[in-house]
Parts: structure tokens; sequence; C-alpha cells
């Protein structure tokens, strides 16, 4: 809901440095291709409890997934080649980050009787399937012609944010384990309602011939 005002401000703030690293002949794969990388070391970090040394690393690789846009429309050199690599790399990335919490041991289920027998990996697996959904729905819904621009509760720039957000509140009061938890399962939550808010919207704006 708040990607698209944060994509207007950030652009308007930011198109000046946009320009000043295509003029150091900088391209946007390439900031595209080294925003995975450091997502993957992040990733790393993260499975091995370094948070944070992972928040850092994460935090540059999410500013890099926002650069390459940015320097393709401050120079004039977006392409459909570049899109398409910057949609599939940002789902490696979104696989690889839930992926490090999925076969991590130190997630652990909710602090509530009722939901205890959900372990820490089933909330990053819905989480996962959720981040997943999101952007599916989205792509089917504007490959057959209905715009999903700012649809849903959570897009992926607010999913990143609650994640790193979680992690360093979680490092700062001690308990890592327990905040992060209860983060992923609310990104699970959020995730799979905004694929479902994605999936009514298509059906009520899409025209059968």
């Amino acid at each position: 809901m708040l990607s698209k005002t944060l994509k207007t401000t950030a652009g308007k703030v930011l198109d000046p440095l946009g320009k000043f690293l295509g003029s150091l002949g900088i391209k946007p794969n390439h900031i595209t291709i080294m925003g995975l990388t450091l997502t993957f070391y992040a990733s790393w970090l993260l499975y091995d409890q370094k948070i944070y040394y992972a928040f850092s690393i994460g935090l540059v690789a999410c500013l890099l997934d926002g650069a390459d846009g940015l320097v393709a429309r401050a120079t004039k050199t977006t392409s459909i080649r570049g899109g398409y690599l910057d949609a599939t790399l940002d789902r490696y990335a979104d696989c690889i980050a839930f992926s490090a919490l999925v076969l991590c041991n130190w997630v652990k289920p909710l602090p509530i009787d009722s939901l205890d027998f959900i372990s820490g990996q089933m909330w990053a697996m819905a989480a996962m399937v959720g981040a997943f959904q999101t952007s599916y729905c989205r792509a089917a819904a504007e490959r057959l012609g209905v715009s999903q621009e700012g649809i849903g509760l959570i897009e992926r720039p607010e999913r990143w944010f609650v994640l790193g957000m979680g992690l360093l509140i979680g490092e700062l009061v001690g308990n890592v384990e327990t905040i992060i938890t209860i983060v992923v399962a609310i990104l699970a939550i959020l995730g799979n309602l905004t694929a479902l808010q994605r999936m009514l919207h298509f059906w009520n704006e899409a025209k059968d011939e």
C-alpha cells in the first residue's frame, strides 16, 4: 500500500544519485546482480545468527534493489531484459532470505499456547508462500490486462522493512527468537491476505469476453 508513495518520493529525492551512478558507467543490471549477491550473504549471516551484520548487509541489498531501477530511469536505459532480470532475481532473493529462516533452528513457535503446534519454520514457509503469491498474483493479473500496482496490504518494500526492523529490535532487546517469530508470523498472515486481496481485485476487475 505504501510502495507507490515511497517509490515516487524516493525517485524525486534520489534521481541525482541515479544520474551520478550512471555517469560512472554502472549499469542497472550490474546493481541487480550485486543486490542478489549481498542478499545471499546477508541470509547466510542471518542463518548464522549474526544479526547486526545480517541487518547491515541486508540494508545495503535493499538499497541496491531500488537503485537499479533508479539508475535505469535516470539514465534512460530501461529495458525489457532489465525488467525481466530484476523481477526474476527478486524472487530468488525472497526465496534465499526466507529459506535461511526455514532452515535455521533458532526461530521458535509463537508464545501462544493455542498456536504452539505451529513451528517457526512453518511460519517462515507460510511467509515465503505469501511473498511468492503476492508477486505472482500481480504478474498474472497484469499479463491479462489488469493493473495491480499498489493493491494489497503489504508489498515487497514493506515486507523487507518489517523483517529488518524485527531483527534489529529483537537483537536490541535480547530476544531475537521470540521477536523474529512474531514478525515472520505477521508477514505470513499479511502476505497471504495480500495475495487473496489481489485475487479478489482481479476477479472484480477482469472482463470476460
